[in-house]
């Protein structure tokens, strides 16, 4: 009698135990079909890459060791797109590069520096800002004068447009103010393929062009 019961105690020992293998390979089925109907879950825990490299510039995250570098590039050309003082100190651009810097460690810009490949030097920067209704342009982007040309500026739209779109899976564009006087950045925006959404109104008059880029 004794080893009856023993029998039927094992029996259900061993049910149960089947049980618990079978609902944790369905728990498991479940899991794997999710992650491969859902593959942006996975995609969401990344985090920015800390290089980017292309052909031509390579894109890397702003840190204090550059900002003498960005300072000596940060010309009054450059600045004049900005519409930011045209004589500046140092001291001026370090804290204007330490609350850039805050931003992006907050999570809140995917923010670069861009270096030429060829001598490996800071030659611009380059952002894209989470939406904000006060602040509706997303992108800012310049490249020293001395660098213009030779596919430098698209290159780096590019880099940093397919670090934006897979970091953000559920984001379809992003946005792009440039002011109308400022017709060289306008027409590289257009030539990387943003489209025009209209103008953006200031004191009722429209002061910037309103570019969109969509995701691929």
């Amino acid at each position: 009698m004794i080893n009856k019961l023993f029998t039927q105690s094992n029996r259900v020992k061993y049910l149960a135990l089947g049980v618990t293998f079978i609902i944790a390979g369905v728990g498991s089925y479940i899991t794997y079909y999710w992650n491969k109907q859902h593959p942006e879950i996975e995609i969401q825990a990344l985090t920015a890459p800390t290089e980017i490299k292309g052909k031509i510039v390579t894109l890397r995250p702003l840190k204090e060791e550059y900002f003498i570098d960005y300072h000596n590039m940060f010309s009054q050309t450059v600045r004049k797109a900005f519409e930011l003082p045209e004589s500046i100190t140092l001291n001026y651009t370090i804290q204007y590069l330490h609350n850039k810097k805050h931003s992006a460690d907050e999570g809140k810009v995917l923010m670069y520096c861009i270096f030429d490949n060829k001598d490996n030097k800071l030659i611009g920067h380059l952002e894209i800002r989470d939406l904000n209704d006060l602040d509706p342009g997303q992108f800012t982007c310049w490249i020293n004068e001395n660098y213009w040309g030779g596919g430098r500026f698209q290159e780096a739209v590019d880099l940093i447009s397919k670090a934006y779109f897979k970091l953000h899976p559920k984001e379809k564009s992003y946005i792009a103010h440039v002011r109308l006087w400022n017709k060289r950045s306008y027409h590289a925006l257009k030539k990387y393929g943003f489209q025009d959404l209209g103008y953006y109104y200031e004191d009722g008059k429209p002061t910037r062009h309103i570019l969109e880029l969509k995701r691929p």
